[in-house]
């Protein structure tokens, strides 16, 4: 029985180490004789990151982080993680380090850089190698603290300023704008409606207008169709063929006029002279030349005349009354 139980406490013992062993490699992240490839990533800072911590590609485990170590250049965090070999990462794959749990472990996921477009992701420069992925470390938990403080202290900066800005003589300015935007609301509103009702005018006078214009088009129209009729019609040409006519007769009138131009020059010239010379008879008789001027001129003449011809006048009245006294005849 001794040696019975003796066997059972070794089988335990036994049990018990591989159970620690099993659980040991398995916390420290090991493959169990799965191959694994080399991933460098670089980093502003890895925060509680640490050497060991599980990597993670969409959810699930494909390795761990296996350095931690600053670049000589002191700008970067080079991390070396050992990942499963045959995985497919993206073609912009970068990795974030985060919290893995409530307990302040901490992990390195390899993502897709264009599903995070807000994320800083490290610059990796042409110097660093082929392979070597950009990252970027959240916020810690006691940075968040610092930041939400900062903020808040911002916050109560920031009502300080409006409590010194916003006093009654603002709030009194301030209802009193408000009133003020309120009357033009309204007389932009009564302007709007205004211009609406101009508009709709004018719009009832254009289309009164294109009315008219399309009736003046069809009027137009006729007319220009009646043209065409009459210019097709065969009395044109007769029309054109007389016009032409009388043309030439106009024309063959002036080649007349212009041959006896000569003719009627001559009698012009001969009207003239005779006009010269009823002018000289006038000037002479205004001057008292010859009988007619005197008489013109010589009113005692005239008179003397005038009276010969009364007593003239009276002898032939005379003489027709008694022709005997006058005029004797005897036969024997």
């Amino acid at each position: 029985m001794t040696r019975g139980r003796e066997i059972m406490v070794g089988l335990v013992i036994m049990a018990s180490l591989a159970v620690a062993i099993v659980g040991t490699l398995w916390l420290k992240g090991s493959n169990f004789g799965r191959p694994q490839v080399p991933v460098d990533v670089l980093l502003r800072n890895v925060s509680q990151l640490t050497e060991g911590n599980t990597v993670k590609y969409l959810g699930v485990q494909i390795g761990r982080v296996e350095l931690i170590a600053v670049e000589p250049s002191s700008d970067a965090v080079r991390v070396s993680l050992l990942i499963d070999e045959g995985l497919r990462l993206p073609t912009d794959a970068a990795v974030i380090l985060g919290p893995e749990s409530m307990f302040g472990d901490w992990q390195a996921e390899i993502v897709s850089a264009a599903e995070f477009p807000g994320y800083p992701f490290f610059d990796v420069p042409a110097s660093a190698g082929s392979g070597v992925l950009g990252g970027y470390a959240l916020p810690e938990l006691s940075r968040l603290t610092a930041s939400a403080e900062q903020i808040s202290q911002n916050v109560a900066e920031l009502s300080d300023r409006l409590e010194l800005a916003f006093n009654e003589e603002t709030a009194t300015a301030l209802a009193s704008a408000i009133s003020n935007l309120e009357a033009i609301s309204l007389e932009i509103r009564e302007l709007v409606v205004q211009q609406a009702e101009l508009a709709f005018s004018v719009t009832t006078s254009a289309d009164s207008a294109l009315t008219e214009v399309e009736a003046a088009s069809r009027a137009a129209r006729r007319s220009f169709d009646r043209i065409e009729g009459i210019l097709s019609d065969a009395q044109i040409d007769s029309i054109v063929t007389n016009v032409r006519l009388a043309s030439e007769g106009i024309q063959q009138v002036a080649n007349d006029l212009s041959e006896s131009s000569g003719s009627i020059a001559g009698t012009i010239e001969r009207a003239d002279s005779a006009f010269a010379r009823v002018d000289r008879i006038t000037a002479r008789i205004e001057a008292g030349e010859g009988t007619i001027g005197r008489l013109f001129v010589d009113t005692t003449l005239a008179l003397r005349a005038e009276d010969v011809l009364a007593q003239l006048s009276l002898l032939l009245e005379d003489v027709r009354l008694n022709p005997r006294r006058y005029v004797r005849l005897s036969i024997f």
